[in-house]
């Protein structure tokens, strides 16, 4: 049996922070440069069409654990607020899993809007003895945000489903952002 490098990043960290105090909850502020390259969309049932649409970023996010394995993520943009909270747990290989989906439907038109984000991140291997001390500690993974109309939605002929997907890329902070190598 072999063990990923996420996994064991992951234990360390629960390992640094439950030294001395066997339960202590995980809460961290951490610092992540997230890169955007392409947005794509797919119309019915046709073939995925992406478009380069680079945007960078950086942000300061904060994990809270309210209880072993129950994490709340803080920090990211979301539907015009600023800071919304997303729920999470541990995925399989010991990183962080959060995903938040709503769905909207109207009940006359029966169109029916889905929004979900989905991130898998972990703590930076390179930084995991900060965690909790220093505020410039990457999460490093990715994002996956799918936004999906049904084809009750779509006033053209014939009427289609469209599904629009944005890709990102969270890396550790850069030295020029929000955390500078002095």
């Amino acid at each position: 049996m072999t063990t990923s490098p996420r996994f064991l990043v992951a234990s360390l960290v629960l390992a640094a922070l439950g030294a001395g105090c066997g339960d202590e909850l995980l809460t961290a502020t951490f610092t992540s440069r997230i890169v955007q390259l392409d947005s794509c969309r797919r119309v019915g049932e046709g073939s995925e069409g992406c478009v380069r649409a680079e945007q960078l970023a950086e942000r300061r996010l904060t994990i809270l654990e309210t209880e072993p394995g129950v994490f709340w993520l803080y920090g990211l943009p979301r539907d015009g607020v600023p800071e919304r909270a997303i729920l999470g747990s541990n995925d399989s290989e010991g990183g962080f899993l959060f995903v938040d989906q709503r769905v909207q439907t109207n009940s006359v038109t029966r169109c029916e809007l889905t929004t979900r984000t989905e991130l898998s991140l972990a703590v930076d291997p390179t930084a995991v003895d900060r965690v909790g001390v220093d505020a410039c500690v990457g999460l490093v993974g990715r994002s996956v945000d799918t936004t999906s109309s049904s084809a009750d939605c779509d006033t053209n002929v014939p009427p289609q489903a469209v599904v629009q997907t944005v890709r990102r890329r969270f890396e550790p902070p850069a030295p020029d952002g929000l955390c500078p190598t002095p």
